[in-house]
């Protein structure tokens, strides 16, 4: 029997937008339509975040510490409140909106730029954890870059080796508590210095923020109508107008609510 298989890792950001990996997540179809999820909690990453951040992945429970939690032809939780089901009214332009001409739920999740209100949890392809050297004699990167460099690498999963020391999940969060606090300092320090920048480039008329591209009304409606009769696709209409698929479904729900 055939089977299809897809992969993502579940992910959060944390303190200093750093990005954490929290769970692989794998999708399996069978010719017979039968499915299964494995999700696969990476409890080493999880625990060097607080509630702040991270409060859970729904319909997991976490504090069983299971090596893999299967659903067997059911959707889960996490599934079903962040994909679109086929009774949606939209369905068939969420799909077109991310390029798909299938429902494929992980491939979805790490495509879609839409985000879930109820929490902060979002998918990216696969992330292979891997060991990393990062004392190289030829880098030329300050000490902050470093840190960061480690932090970052410790949040995803991976090991690191720093001369003849290896940070591995053993050690992750002794080490990981150490670099944020350094880390900390200097990120801060940084924010103020950039936002008393933008206060006095204020101050002087020099600042301007980002404008919208306008789109005029009438050429809207009127290509919206050659997308209704099925002359042209949403794309080729957002791209007659300048604009992108994600601001044209914009002006079009805009547009169902006026």
């Amino acid at each position: 029997m055939r089977t299809y298989r897809s992969f993502g890792t579940i992910c959060v950001k944390g303190p200093y937008n750093l990005v954490f990996a929290l769970c692989d997540i794998e999708y399996i179809l069978k010719e017979d339509d039968s499915f299964r999820y494995v999700f696969k909690p990476n409890y080493n990453v999880i625990e060097l975040l607080d509630s702040k951040y991270f409060q859970g992945i729904p319909g997991l429970n976490l504090d069983l510490k299971e090596k893999e939690y299967i659903r067997d032809n059911m959707i889960p939780t996490f599934i079903s409140e962040r994909v679109p089901m086929k009774n949606r009214e939209d369905y068939n332009e969420l799909l077109e909106l991310v390029g798909m001409d299938y429902m494929d739920p992980i491939e979805y999740l790490i495509r879609t730029k839409d985000k879930y209100c109820g929490d902060n949890l979002f998918v990216v392809k696969k992330i292979e954890s891997t060991t990393i050297n990062l004392l190289d004699e030829n880098s030329k990167e300050n000490n902050n870059a470093l840190i960061k460099k480690i932090l970052t690498n410790l949040c995803i999963g991976n090991n690191v080796i720093i001369n003849d020391q290896i940070i591995n999940d053993s050690n992750r969060k002794i080490f990981y508590d150490v670099f944020i606090a350094i880390y900390a300092r200097t990120y801060n320090n940084n924010k103020d210095l950039q936002k008393k920048g933008i206060l006095e480039a204020k101050a002087k008329g020099n600042f301007k923020g980002r404008k919208p591209t306008p789109v005029d009304e009438l050429k809207f409606l009127a290509i919206f109508e050659e997308v209704k009769n099925k002359k042209i696709s949403p794309k080729e209409a957002a791209s007659k107008l300048g604009i992108s698929i994600d601001k044209y479904y914009r002006l079009k729900n805009k547009l169902k609510s006026t």
